[in-house]
């Protein structure tokens, strides 16, 4: 059994999976709310989005919910899948289906009939709250409460976990710090630093205190099937309690070896930044070439507009990718039908057209996703920085250059890295959107102030 080294990307792909789930799952209308508010007697049966620096729910969501905001409260209760993202989160109510976080802070206290997927600098489950199936985490701290409890698995990377609930199946972790207070029904398999190992995560926030290097395993744990953890020294002594299967140490890579591949996952690195840094300023050559006023137009939508647009930005992804995907199931069951009625000549060109004409959409979707969305938001980031370093300048070539070296700079580091592109992308492609709906659909959004 190998602990898998990548939750980053592992959990990026869970996170869109469960909005995508959650999507797909229903056939109801959705209702936008821009106003941040669901009051107790509201019950809304189609799918929520709702945005707004300061988000409260307590009513009740029978389909799922998309909440993007500062401070964010989910009292009532969602029945469907919950996707949110803020600053500070507290979801206090009952989800009959996943939940997927990614932000700051996150505290839940209530009962989640599907999984738990977080991407979050903290986050803790206090009692009652149970999840009934698993928690994927990543980020700088995870503490499972006492009393709280996950009916199957936890699977974490990051900085540190602390274990004072109850684990039904196996805790697999590679983390700094692991600490083991509660109960784990199944085998326990970590990667942990070595004690006097340096702290290399640091915590955006003062509020959760660092634990100490290494596994510990307190004496009242119970760890039912095997621990086995790696480690670059043995920690027998910090281990006091004796799991049922008992324990298995391995000892980590040597140093060198180590040294190495770190040296030339740097290097890998710093080339992905160069070429992503040469993509957009040559993508951005182009569209201040060929289309100047939809560019501006779009970083306008993206001053003005920043929270709304990170919510339609989402609401984009998921409906871009779901709708490719049902426009190509569509094609299919159209095509055999046709086959079937024996109008052979019309169903090539059914298949033909339609997936090229499919083909050619998602290519321009994932272009836009991939740099279009963040070239939406360099380039008005640029302007702000070039405005103060030369108010009079009025061009957009600079502008664009110093908005897309703030951003490979700011990718070049590893805790932000990913955190910095999802952000780009969900704001840009919102704010592209709102355009594309202003320009098609002059009375569904109110052009923004320049």
């Amino acid at each position: 059994m190998k602990l898998h080294k990548h939750w980053l990307l592992f959990l990026i792909v869970a996170l869109a999976l469960a909005a995508l789930a959650g999507t797909a799952s229903t056939a109801r209308a959705t209702e936008f709310d821009d106003d941040g508010y669901v009051g107790p007697d509201e019950v809304i049966d189609d799918d929520l989005f709702i945005s707004s620096d300061t988000v409260t729910v307590d009513g009740t969501v029978n389909g799922s919910l998309f909440a993007s905001g500062g401070q964010i409260t989910i009292n009532g209760t969602v029945g469907g899948d919950l996707f949110v993202t803020g600053a500070h989160v507290e979801v206090n109510g009952a989800v009959g289906g996943n939940v997927a976080f990614a932000g700051q802070f996150l505290a839940l206290r209530g009962p989640v009939d599907g999984s738990l997927f977080i991407a979050a600098n903290t986050a803790v489950v206090e009692a009652p709250g149970r999840i009934a199936r698993n928690i994927y985490f990543t980020g700088y701290s995870l503490d499972l409460d006492e009393g709280a409890a996950v009916g199957r698995d936890l699977r974490a990377s990051g900085a540190q976990v602390r274990v004072r609930g109850r684990i039904d199946r196996h805790l697999h972790a590679n983390v700094s710090s692991l600490t083991v207070e509660g109960a784990v029904g199944g085998d326990v398999y970590a990667d942990v630093a070595e004690p006097s190992a340096p702290a290399f995560f640091a915590p955006w926030t003062t509020s959760t205190a660092p634990l100490p290097p290494g596994i510990h395993v307190a004496p009242g744990a119970q760890i039912d099937g095997r621990l086995t953890y790696i480690s670059p020294v043995e920690q027998a002594a910090a281990i006091r309690a004796t799991p049922g299967g008992g324990i298995e140490y391995i000892e980590r890579q040597p140093r060198t070896t180590v040294r190495v591949e770190i040296g030339q996952n740097i290097f890998q690195w710093i080339i992905s930044r160069l070429r992503e840094l040469i993509t957009l300023l040559v993508l951005g050559g182009l569209l201040i070439w060929q289309a100047p006023a939809a560019f501006d137009a779009c970083a306008a939508q993206m001053r003005a507009r920043p929270l709304p647009a990170t919510g339609w930005g989402l609401l984009s992804l998921v409906v871009g990718f779901v709708g490719t995907a049902l426009a190509a199931l569509l094609l299919l069951m159209l095509g055999l039908f046709v086959s079937v009625i024996t109008l052979g000549g019309l169903a090539r060109a059914i298949f033909g057209v339609g997936f090229s004409a499919l083909g050619l959409f998602f290519a321009l979707f994932l272009l836009a996703v991939a740099y279009g969305s963040k070239l939406v938001v360099v380039y008005p980031v640029g302007r702000w920085i070039l405005s103060r370093l030369a108010p009079g300048y009025s061009g957009h070539g600079w502008a664009l250059v110093l908005g897309v070296v703030v951003y490979v700079l700011l990718r070049l580091i590893p805790l932000l890295a990913a955190l910095v592109a999802i952000a780009a992308t969900l704001v840009g492609l919102g704010a592209i959107w709102l355009w594309l709906r202003q320009r098609y659909a002059p009375g569904a959004v109110t052009a923004p102030a320049e």
